[in-house]
């Protein structure tokens, strides 16, 4: 059953394997399409599960996984049916090459592992997000969403987190700057280098993937 108390994940292991990468996929230094979610969630109970050694895997070199399995990540697996399923089901349907393995990357604006929904606990969420624990890692994701040659694909709802963040703290100027009257809410939005849509585990709709697929098949071609 799928725990919905947010906190930081308590599982050590997962811990250890984010202090190695706190990114999903290839790294963001290197790819050419960064995907930008709020923080990285786990089902509490990850670790107990059977096929833990997959995550731990996938998350060891996320690029030599979807190559192995021949899909992107290990939720995609029908034995896994807690949070985070449906965005990346979503995601899949982009329907990316293998060969675009190195090019795409997952990153968070928290970079340590937690679970539960931040939705429900929107205060907690922010204090990880300005914590000591988070600050380098945002100081280090400000530059690498701030490289004009990446394109950056961001839900609607994170233009809201930039703003506090900016706020906070001065940082990701360009994103906290988005004029959300000028964006389409129900569409995919285009702002030089970044890209606006809904969640992948939202309403986002089928019409908006294939406007994201098509973006980043034109951008490799």
């Amino acid at each position: 059953m799928a725990n919905t108390l947010f906190q930081i994940h308590p599982s050590q292991a997962l811990h250890q394997l984010y202090k190695m990468k706190n990114y999903q996929g290839a790294n963001p230094n290197d790819a050419d399409f960064i995907f930008v979610g709020r923080d990285p969630n786990w089902a509490i109970d990850i670790e107990t599960m059977p096929f833990f050694s997959l995550i731990k895997e996938y998350l060891n070199d996320g690029i030599a996984f979807w190559n192995k399995y021949k899909i992107h990540h290990p939720f995609l697996f029908s034995e896994y049916k807690e949070d985070g399923k449906r965005y990346h089901t979503m995601f899949s349907k982009l329907r990316l090459p293998l060969t675009f393995a190195h090019k795409i990357s997952f990153v968070e604006l928290i970079g340590f592992p937690t679970t539960g929904m931040a939705k429900k606990s929107n205060r907690l969420f922010q204090n990880y997000l300005l914590s000591d624990t988070n600050r380098n890692h945002l100081i280090q994701l400000e530059i690498q969403l701030n490289n004009p040659k990446k394109r950056i694909f961001i839900a609607w709802g994170l233009i809201d987190d930039f703003k506090f963040i900016n706020r906070e703290t001065g940082l990701f100027d360009k994103f906290a700057n988005l004029d959300k009257s000028k964006l389409d809410i129900n569409g995919l939005s285009q702002s030089e280098n970044i890209f606006v849509h809904k969640h992948f585990s939202d309403s986002i709709s089928n019409k908006t993937i294939e406007k994201i697929s098509e973006k980043v098949n034109t951008y490799c071609e």
